[in-house]
């Protein structure tokens, strides 16, 4: 099978989420990281595949940050109904926070 698209080490990966800082521009993140690279011995990706790579990790931290954001909603809501004298249900909040994010 011909391999079309590149195969970064792990390493790559790990330094991709390591380095990215957002107030930095991407393309100061893609120096970081091709150094990083060039010091592991690792070929230096490609800004384009980096870039990818960046908005990715960023994606992936926003939806994790907007899940504990409600998981945090539906915990304060329980927690507030349990001190005003409300029977909260443990399952209908354990089945609410496995939905959370989806």
């Amino acid at each position: 099978m011909v391999q079309i698209a590149p195969r970064y080490d792990p390493q790559i990966l790990l330094a991709v989420r390591a380095l990215d800082d957002r107030a930095e521009p991407m393309a100061e993140i893609s120096r970081r990281v091709g150094a990083t690279a060039a010091e592991l011995g690792l070929p230096k990706p490609s800004y384009v595949h980096l870039r990818r790579l960046i908005v990715a990790h960023r994606e992936e931290e926003d939806a994790e940050r907007r899940r504990r954001e409600e998981i945090r909603r539906i915990l304060g809501e329980a927690y507030l109904d349990l001190h005003r004298g409300r029977v909260v249900n443990a399952y209908d909040v354990a089945d609410r926070i496995r939905e959370a994010g989806r």
